[in-house]
């Protein structure tokens, strides 16, 4: 429902200021594009084309010029320190540098909200430490980043914590 996919089946829920119960999908999709990020446990990324190409891919979905998208990719791939990868396969990359590509291709939009399922979930604890840094960074330069979870070593690295449980919600301190 974070990411405008789902349809509260009760409720409310207001992103940026709109109800989003009763947009249409073309508006759902237009606010996923400009203001979510998504990072994703199995990577996603396409194995023929390059990380820049990759991340690139992101920006078809935002209103940004096409004439700022490489930039965009680029900057963003330094920023998680794969700037010397561009022009690598996801297949030649380890899984700790895979997921800095889907990293880089959720930040290179700008998004206001980054959600991330099971972010570590495919990696080891070294590289599990390297993307939870970069997610400590990236939230320190003013991004939201909502976790789902179920490692006990990432939740305690958050600054809020929430759990489900059997049906309710429930802050841990």
């Amino acid at each position: 429902m974070f990411g405008l996919l789902d349809r509260p089946s009760s409720g409310k829920l207001t992103f940026r200021g709109l109800p989003t119960e009763n947009l249409s999908e073309d508006d759902r999709a237009a606010l996923r594009g400009e203001h979510i990020g998504f990072v994703f446990q199995a990577f996603h990324l396409l194995p023929q084309r390059t990380v820049l190409e990759n991340v690139m891919l992101a920006t078809t979905y935002a209103p940004i010029p096409k004439d700022e998208r490489e930039g965009r990719a680029r900057e963003a791939l330094e920023r998680v320190g794969l700037g010397h990868r561009i022009n690598f396969t996801p297949t030649t990359l380890s899984g700790g540098e895979r997921q800095r590509v889907a990293v880089a291709r959720s930040v290179c939009t700008s998004p206001s909200l980054l959600l991330a399922d099971e972010p570590t979930g495919n990696l080891d604890r070294q590289s599990s430490n390297g993307v939870m840094e970069l997610f400590e960074e990236l939230h320190n330069d003013g991004l939201t980043i909502m976790i789902i979870t179920h490692d006990d070593a990432v939740a305690r690295r958050a600054q809020r914590r929430i759990r489900i449980h059997d049906g309710s919600l429930e802050e841990l301190t």
